[in-house]
């Protein structure tokens, strides 16, 4: 129906248009995009605002009557762009267009000489060239017939009237050989002196006969390659190679090592996730280390470019290698760049203290819908959207570059692209949000904020009372959901009215509703593989990792006893290793994979008992080595987790600082849910009505224990039995009878009649046997 109401309307329909829908009669008196609005022409009703479709789709529908301004054919502006200064002149010939179509010029009763109702249209063309001639504009009769015939195809647009823009050629018409032999020499004398255009003309032209001589075959179609001196000297100024050539050396040799675009230039992107850009940077905030020195920052944050949302942000402390010491530095590794991924796949919860409004169901995002999608959505959840990544532009930092990251992120199906060295437009959200974190919010961190250079650093600052890094981390992401997500941005604009600035939860409601959102929750299993890999042999009493020693817990020993009892893992390149994975900020705990099964061995170090407060892998390797210098090995781990305890119980025992209490907890990262929920062992039961609960007739104390004594008969208070003293004065216990005493405390010799004699053997069960026939208690460890 709707392609027939459509050729009914083709051509005719426009403003002013007279039509017949659902029996009765409107006036068409605007027309937007794909709504008309439509005025009932016996006024009863009020103006209604209908689809394109839908209206010329209805079985009643009918153009009574055009308007005075017909549909326009949008193929005949091909080609015609906006001409910017040019309204006079389209309008100028806009009245003559008119002219030589009605013989009546607009504004005027009578008729000119020669556009009388008498004359044709082929006499008014003519008059109007005469006319054209006598003003000093040749334009011929046939020339003014074919500008009417384009001004009537485009639907009287004056636009077409006037003359089509010339497309530039980028080089015009000079060969694309000489231009790349002209970007090549250029390029080449990056790092030597300056010279002349005219230089670079001379070896322009050599590079040609030394590389299309032997090609071409003939010295003058070679040299047909190289332009005039005069259009050389264009191309070059065109080009920006002249400007290239007065720069600095080092300005020049910067710009050389510069590669071109990746993948061929940007593209277009529309649904959330489709591109974001990572990157780090130091965030010029002090805080508190876990020595409790001053500490410097950094900071990475994965920016969605869709929308402008940010998808995941991590603040990690840094410091450089101590030269006298030979400590090593710290900055951003592999390990905080897969857990800040981690970030991307989950809701941020709202910490206690936050403000209400940075809540997401006070927010402009979806919130109905999204928690309809997805159950992980609750009042609690922070005002910033779930965005999972497609395509992940990032510097070419170490980090990013990494077999770990690299690993991660082809398990989750994400794209990379590296941006190109030393060019910030290939990432240009990602340091933009660097400086509006600066300035709104870095800024207003008055303990530990140290100026955006080295020369306005205030004074005292490594004095104050800072902050530890996890009271920044909450902080920035309470600053992302209560503002950064809720402040319109210049850069997003609606589709729809391009004058409303919208921010990025606004522009994330816009595109969702059109992409669609789907949950990806990961499991704690999934969650492991963000963890750092490690291969390890395992042995009768665990392996190891860094010199510490791990075991299974009992509730896997049996699992890992399988695993023992296969010898390797077979898989290529592993031979007798079994993958692991550990997270070095929180390595009391770490879990070997069976790839056969796709299950995981819970494993804990082995000395966890005796390191009750938080702890890291940086502060073992730090105890480590003090242990090694004062003449210690590194693989005794007993001292070394007595040194790190120690020197936590030293800690505490020292005066706290002023409203400050108990152990201050190390930088740990950010925690990732690797551990299974325990389950619920009343999950899924019916409500029980209390008050049908009857007493139980008797409570077995245990299956094992010897069946009841006959009672003595009821006998009157002072009589006997049960009221009867003991020996030592006291009376016996009510439940004396079931538990009859041999006088030394054991069970009795022999069992009870209807007992068996297995109930009472005692069968104590090792985790593993001894699973080496020679008698070689040696373990392999593995590092």
């Amino acid at each position: 129906m709707a392609g027939t109401g459509e050729g009914r309307l083709a051509g005719s329909l426009s403003i002013g248009a007279r039509v017949r829908w659902q029996e009765r009669e409107w006036e068409v008196v605007e027309w937007q995009g794909s709504q008309v609005t439509l005025v009932p022409q016996d006024g009863g009703e009020a103006p209604r605002a209908v689809s394109y479709r839908w209206l010329v789709g209805a079985d009643d529908f009918a153009v009574i009557s055009g308007g005075t301004t017909p549909v326009m054919d949008g193929s005949a502006l091909d080609g015609w762009g906006r001409q910017e200064g040019r309204e006079d002149d389209a309008t100028l010939w806009h009245a003559r267009m008119v002219e030589i179509d009605t013989g009546l010029a607009p504004g005027r009763s009578e008729h000119e000489r020669g556009f009388g109702p008498e004359t044709t249209l082929a006499q008014r063309c003519t008059a109007m060239s005469a006319r054209l001639a006598a003003d000093g504009v040749h334009c011929s009769a046939h020339t003014l017939a074919d500008k009417r015939r384009t001004w009537k195809a485009a639907g009287e647009n004056p636009v077409v009237l006037l003359p089509r823009p010339r497309e530039r050629r980028p080089g015009g018409f000079t060969d694309p050989r000489c231009l790349a032999a002209m970007q090549e020499v250029v390029a080449r004398r990056a790092h030597a002196s300056d010279v002349t255009i005219e230089l670079i003309r001379e070896e322009v032209e050599d590079l040609l006969h030394s590389r299309y001589g032997k090609e071409l075959g003939d010295p003058a179609a070679v040299a047909a390659l190289l332009p005039s001196r005069s259009t050389f000297y264009l191309r070059m100024k065109e080009s920006g190679l002249a400007d290239v050539l007065g720069q600095p050396t080092r300005a020049r040799a910067a710009l050389a090592s510069t590669p071109p675009l990746p993948h061929g230039g940007r593209e277009a992107v529309l649904r959330p996730g489709q591109v974001t850009q990572a990157d780090t940077t130091p965030l010029r905030i002090l805080a508190r280390g876990d020595d409790g020195r001053p500490t410097a920052t950094e900071m990475t944050a994965l920016i969605d470019v869709a929308n402008h949302s940010m998808c995941a942000l991590m603040i990690t402390p840094s410091r450089p290698r101590d030269a006298e010491s030979g400590q090593a530095g710290q900055a951003t590794r592999a390990i905080d760049l897969t857990l800040m991924l981690a970030q991307a796949f989950a809701p941020w919860p709202v910490m206690p203290g936050w403000d209400p409004l940075s809540a997401a169901a006070t927010s402009s995002l979806p919130f109905g819908a999204l928690q309809a999608a997805d159950e992980r959505f609750t009042e609690a959840t922070a005002a910033r959207p779930v965005i999972r990544p497609e395509l992940i532009i990032y510097d070419q930092g170490s980090p990013y570059a990494s077999e770990h990251f690299t690993e991660v992120c082809d398990r989750l199906r994400i794209a990379r692209r590296p941006a190109r060295k030393k060019t910030a437009p290939d990432k240009p959200l990602a340091e933009h949000f660097f400086i509006t974190l600066a300035h709104r919010f870095s800024q207003y961190v008055r303990h530990g904020w140290q100026g955006r250079s080295h020369k306005k650093r205030g004074r005292g600052i490594d004095r104050m009372p800072l902050f530890t890094i996890a009271e920044l981390q909450q902080m920035a992401q309470e600053w992302v959901a209560l503002e950064y997500q809720q402040t319109p941005d210049a850069g997003l604009r609606d589709p729809f009215r391009p004058g409303i600035v919208l921010s990025p939860n606004d522009m994330y409601a816009v595109q969702v509703a059109r992409s669609g959102y789907r949950a990806v929750p990961l499991s704690p299993a999934q969650n492991r593989f963000f963890l750092l890999p490690r291969w390890v042999t395992p042995g009768k009493g665990g392996f190891m990792i860094n010199y510490r020693t791990y075991q299974p817990v009992a509730q896997d020993a049996g699992h890992y006893r399988e695993i023992l009892l296969r010898g390797g893992s077979k898989l290529p390149g592993a031979g007798d290793k079994w993958e692991c994975r550990f997270n070095p900020y929180r390595p009391e705990r770490v879990w070997l994979y069976d790839h056969t099964a796709d299950t995981w061995v819970t494993c804990d170090f082995r000395l966890r008992h005796l390191l009750t407060d938080p702890w890291t892998a940086d502060m073992w390797q730090e105890h480590a080595e003090r242990h090694r210098a004062a003449g210690g090995s590194e693989q005794d781990e007993e001292a070394i987790a007595l040194s790190l305890a120690q020197r936590d119980r030293r800690r505490r025992s020292r005066r706290p600082p002023p409203k400050r209490t108990g152990a201050e907890p190390p930088f740990q990262g950010l925690e990732l849910e690797t551990e299974q929920p325990s389950q619920d062992p009343y999950a899924g039961l019916e409500e029980f009505d209390l008050s049908t609960l009857r007493p139980y007739p008797a409570l077995p104390i245990s299956p094992l224990a010897p069946p009841p004594a006959p009672l003595s008969p009821a006998l009157p208070a002072g009589t006997g039995g049960v009221d009867r003293p003991s020996d030592n004065g006291q009376a016996p216990h009510p439940l004396a009878a079931l538990f009859p005493d041999d006088g030394d405390g054991s069970p009795p010799d022999a069992p009870t009649a209807g007992t068996p004699a297995a109930a009472y053997e005692v069968v104590e069960a090792e985790l593993l046997d001894d699973l080496d026939p020679d008698g070689d208690e040696d373990d392999v460890w593995e590092m």
